[in-house]
Formats: structure tokens, sequence, C-alpha cells
């Protein structure tokens, strides 16, 4: 986001004369000037101010960040974003949201009068710089348009939508509630949440507009739940030795899957494909593993949320944003496969039960659940 007046200026042909600047495109012809504004209306030629008028110009504000600038794609079009760009799809899940029609309620803005395609709603984003990932990106644009708090939405999924040297990659994320937001900048005329049925009566940005069947499948949390003594039991490691010191262990390297995300799930999961999905993991301890709970480190404020019947949850929670890398531990009091059960039967959203268990992988189908074998969790490791 950057901050914007409307002023008159005198253009020349040729590159920007200094990094903060912006720049125009007319009929091929690009024109800059030395100012970090922004010009809105008028036409523009070589030498000439700007007056008010008809809107003849498409006009960008350049470099105040490193990403801030247009690119050619291999396409023959041009984008916004020297790096790509991002957007954040905030929504609320059905089950905990109002909507009107049992669908999940989306965060959309609706883009100023003088940007590309203006009037149109879409997820808010916008540039990413040379450092940024897409979800820093994305998380960051929300916030400087809409206000939304980063550290109250938790990140699901990412979709990437390439173009050959340039992408745009959509973060989804999911919210507890219907955050007060507002139009917080020049780009941005409204912004509000909305649920399906109202977003079919929008005019949407059309590159939102293609992506919009797919995301809306994507919008509900996913969980998976781990089955630690099956897993541990599918590989030589000596775990028969140590089985809480090996429980630690496979808890490291699940912690590391859920921060860089999941490149695809298990067919069996009704999901779209997405570049990477950030699942929320749930490891169910029992027997002598149990023992690993006091070496764990602490848990995300969300395990407040898992049902606490015949369970206990690993160390205190920790009070960090909810993003990428949601990792929780219980102990089951009694049976394992019984908590197993028990929670892919009352987890909200999505749920994936990896065990090789026959019996166990029956009972998690019957109530609603997907399941994979510990070799898919362990090829991602």
């Amino acid at each position: 986001m950057l901050r914007r007046n409307l002023v008159e200026l005198t253009v020349r042909p040729g590159p920007p004369a200094r990094p903060c600047c912006i720049a125009a495109e007319i009929d091929g012809t690009e024109y800059g000037v030395g100012a970090p504004w922004t010009f809105i209306s008028g036409e523009i030629k070589p030498g000439e101010q700007l007056m008010t008028g008809p809107a003849s110009a498409k006009v960008g504000a350049m470099a105040e960040r490193d990403g801030d600038g247009w690119i050619r794609c291999d396409q023959g079009h041009r984008h916004w974003g020297r790096f790509g760009a991002a957007g954040l799809l905030a929504y609320v899940p059905a089950e905990d949201g109002p909507a009107d029609d049992g669908e999940a309620a989306v965060l959309l803005q609706r883009r100023g009068w003088w940007v590309h395609h203006p009037g149109t709603w879409g997820p808010p984003g916008g540039a990413m710089d040379s450092h940024e990932s897409a979800v820093a990106a994305a998380l960051r644009e929300a916030a400087e348009e809409c206000g939304l708090p980063p550290d109250e939405v938790s990140v699901g999924g990412v979709l990437r939508d390439d173009h050959g040297g340039w992408a745009y990659q959509t973060v989804i994320a999911a919210a507890g509630s219907r955050l007060p937001v507002r139009s917080d900048s020049a780009e941005t005329s409204d912004v509000g949440w909305f649920s399906a049925a109202e977003i079919g009566r929008l005019a949407l940005h059309p590159g939102f507009a293609g992506q919009w069947p797919l995301l809306r499948t994507a919008l509900v949390p996913l969980t998976v739940i781990v089955d630690v003594a099956n897993v541990m039991g599918s590989r030589a490691d000596g775990w028969w030795r140590d089985r809480a010191g090996a429980a630690v262990r496979l808890h490291g390297e699940l912690a590391a899957l859920a921060e860089r995300g999941v490149p695809a799930l298990p067919a069996s999961v009704p999901a779209p494909a997405l570049e990477r999905w950030f699942p929320a993991f749930v490891l169910v301890l029992e027997g002598a593993a149990r023992a690993a709970l006091g070496d764990l480190p602490a848990q995300p404020a969300a395990s407040a949320g898992l049902p606490l019947a015949g369970m206990q949850p690993a160390g205190p929670p920790e009070t960090g944003p909810p993003g990428p890398g949601r990792i929780r531990a219980v102990a089951a009091a009694g049976s394992g496969d019984d908590l197993i059960a028990d929670l892919a039967a009352r987890l909200p959203g999505s749920r994936l039960v990896v065990t090789a268990d026959r019996e166990l992988r029956d009972r998690c189908m019957a109530a609603g659940a997907s399941v994979a074998g510990p070799s898919w969790l362990l090829g991602l490791l």
C-alpha cells in the first residue's frame, strides 16, 4: 500500500529519474516523474502538465518497495509486481460464521476507480517484495488495505496462478469470526465479508473470478491426525529403545513440515490441488510415548479448541500468531485408537487420519474422515 495524493505534475518520456516515482503508460510509451504521488485522471503528453479530464493513462507507484513496478509475463501481459503478487483470501468457516447460505463468509475489497479493473471485487493484495514469501506479503497487504490483524487468521493453503515469469498467489486463511475491517487505503473503495451467494452477485476482478470456483472448495480447515505409535513403528530407527525420544523426534520433523507446508494431499482427501497446504497437525501419544509431553515445545493457542475428553495436551499454550506451523500433541488417557476415532468424528472441517491400523481406518472413515498410510507422511519428512 502506498500513500498517494492528487497533484499536478509535469511528466517527461523515459525511465523514472529516482527510486520513488510514478509511471504512466500511453499507447505503449511509458512516462515517469520523480515524486511519490500518483496521477488519477487526465491526459498526459510529454512535457505537459497533468490536467483533469477523461482518464487515459494506466498509472502505478514505482519502487517505494523493491517489488513495486510493472513486469511483462511470458504471455505478453503486463502485471504489477516485479517479483509477483499475492493476495489474502480470508474466510470464516461455515460452522463458525453466520454465512447466509451455509457456506464460508469471505473477506473482499472493492478496488478504487483509478486502479486496474476499477470497481471490481477481490481479495486484498499487491506486489511482493524480493525478501517476502507469498504468505508474508498477503498478510501485510490485508493489514494495510483492510485493517485485518495478521495474528487473527490462520493460513491454510496457497494457490498459485502462474503466467510464466510472473505469478499471483492467493493465500487462504481462516478467521474465527467476521473481524472488523475498514477501507484503509486509497486503492480500496469498500471492504466487507460476503457469503458465497452474495459473491455471485458482485462484479469480480477477472483474475479472481477465474479462480473463485476452485478457491470456494478450499475454504475448509484441514487437520491431520497422526497415530504416533503406528507411524513410529513404520520405520526402523530404533524407536523401540526410547519411545518417548522417538516421539519427540517425530514431533520435530512434523513441526518443520507444518512450517514449510504440504505440496500435495492424498487422493483420499476431497480437496482441490493447491501449490501448498498448511494443515494443522494433531499428534496422539499413548503408552510409553506419553512421557514425551514434558519435552515438547509450547502448544498453539488453538489447542484450546480440541475436545479434551480422554486426552492431555502437551505443555502450555503459546501466544504467537496461529499461522503456518500449527502442531499439537495430546496424550490418550486410555486407548489411543479411541481418542483418534473421537477426534476424527468431532474436529471441525476436513480431517485426515494417518495410520495403517485397518480397524482404526474403518472407524475413522465411518466418522467422515479421510485416511492415509504412514508412508505418505514419512515421504514428506
